[in-house]
Formats: C-alpha cells, sequence, structure tokens
C-alpha cells in the first residue's frame, strides 16, 4: 500500500478540490452513459468499488445506489478527501487482497485498476467470490500500446482484451465481453459533450485508449 500513498497528487497532480470532481465527471461522462446502457444497475444494487479514486465514480450514483455503496482505494489521501467531500464514510483505505465479503455484491466496478494488481487472476477469483449470482464485473484496462505500459510506474499487467477475457474465464465467470474505447486528448477540459467514444484503439500520443470489460457470473 506504501506504492500509491500520494498518488493522485503526484500522478495526477490533484489537488483535492471540487475542480478534480468536476474534470472527472467532464472526462468520465462519455464512459459512463454508455456502461449505463450495457449494466443493468436497479436501485437496490449492493456496489463495490475498486480503486474509488477521490470518488469521482461515487459522484454518478442516484442516492438510492450511493446508500449501498462502497469504495476501496489505496491512496489514503484520496479516501479522506472523497469521506469529506461526500460527507459520508462509505470510502475506506483498503486493498482487495485483504478484503472479504464473500457473495454479497451485485456490482463490481473497478476503472483502470487491473493493470496495477500484483496477481491479477487470484485477484479477479477474489472479485468473482464477492458477487451474487448473477452479479456483474464493469471496468477498464488500458490496451497494451508501449504508451500504456510507461504511462504510469505502478502499472504491472497492461494485457491484451483477449488476455482478459481468458483469465475472467478461468477464475469462473460465465460471460465476458470487451469494448475498445478511445478517447481526443483534452477535449474533455471544454466540455462534456466534446469527449465521445471512439470504438477502436488508438496508438497515437495523447489519445486515451482503453477496453471496457464486462463479466457476469
Amino acid at each position: 500500500m506504501s506504492d500509491y500513498k500520494d498518488y493522485f497528487k503526484s500522478h495526477y497532480n490533484y489537488n483535492f478540490s471540487k475542480k478534480d470532481i468536476d474534470d472527472y465527471s467532464n472526462w468520465f461522462y462519455a464512459q459512463w452513459n454508455f456502461i449505463n446502457n450495457k449494466v443493468p444497475i436497479h436501485a437496490d444494487d449492493n456496489i463495490l468499488e475498486i480503486g474509488s479514486g477521490i470518488g469521482g465514480f461515487y459522484s454518478f450514483l442516484n442516492k438510492s445506489n450511493k446508500k449501498k455503496y462502497l469504495g476501496l482505494e489505496l491512496d489514503k489521501n484520496a479516501v479522506d478527501f472523497a469521506n469529506r467531500f461526500f460527507e459520508t464514510k462509505v470510502f475506506k483505505n483498503e486493498s482487495i487482497t485483504d478484503f472479504n465479503n464473500t457473495n454479497t455484491y451485485n456490482i463490481v466496478f473497478a476503472f483502470e485498476v487491473l493493470e496495477h494488481l500484483d496477481y491479477p487472476k487470484q485477484e479477479i477469483e477474489k472479485i468473482h467470490l464477492l458477487l451474487k449470482k448473477n452479479g456483474y464485473f464493469c471496468g477498464t484496462s488500458p490496451y497494451p500500446f508501449k504508451k500504456n505500459i510507461f504511462a504510469d510506474k505502478t502499472h504491472v499487467y497492461v494485457l491484451h482484451p483477449e488476455n482478459w477475457k481468458r483469465i475472467f474465464f478461468e477464475a469462473g465467470f460465465r460471460s465476458v465481453q470487451t469494448f475498445p474505447m478511445s478517447f481526443l486528448p483534452f477535449v474533455w477540459r471544454i466540455n462534456k459533450y466534446l469527449n465521445p467514444r471512439m470504438p477502436m484503439y488508438v496508438p497515437f500520443n495523447y489519445f486515451i485508449s482503453t477496453c471496457l470489460i464486462i463479466a457476469k457470473k
């Protein structure tokens, strides 16, 4: 966990402010619209997010879903900020490795997290155990262009989508879908509506190219 001390401050230059939340909201808007049409989310669903950061994804949830949400994050400063900003206690400074709550969650979210796992096969098996029957995993991981491997020193496994599919199937998931997602650089800073999803992987610098993974238990 020490590797992620001040991660969001050093890697993303976050100041832990409302602007950071607003910037994330602009950036994530197009992704969330796509995901919301693919993953059924009900008012009474128990939701776990792995790598909750400063709470950007949490801000997209409605009131009923927020009541049954738990976020795990390794950067304690991010956890403290998120709990303070949203006036809640749902964000925990805890790793998925140490977390145990079998057959509890309807959906597990993990955005740009899988590539950070030291033992992805074991952790995905753990996620499978955390989910209820017919539960969903939904997350993203960067496409294995060289630029994405070196973009972050904490990236351990930047894998091809077909590799992720194999691991999820081996972990016991019944269905696994992958979707290419690329986004233009910087335009989200102007307006969230200028950041549409491109259904392909783009190798050029500054383009964000990631794989959306949706797996059902």
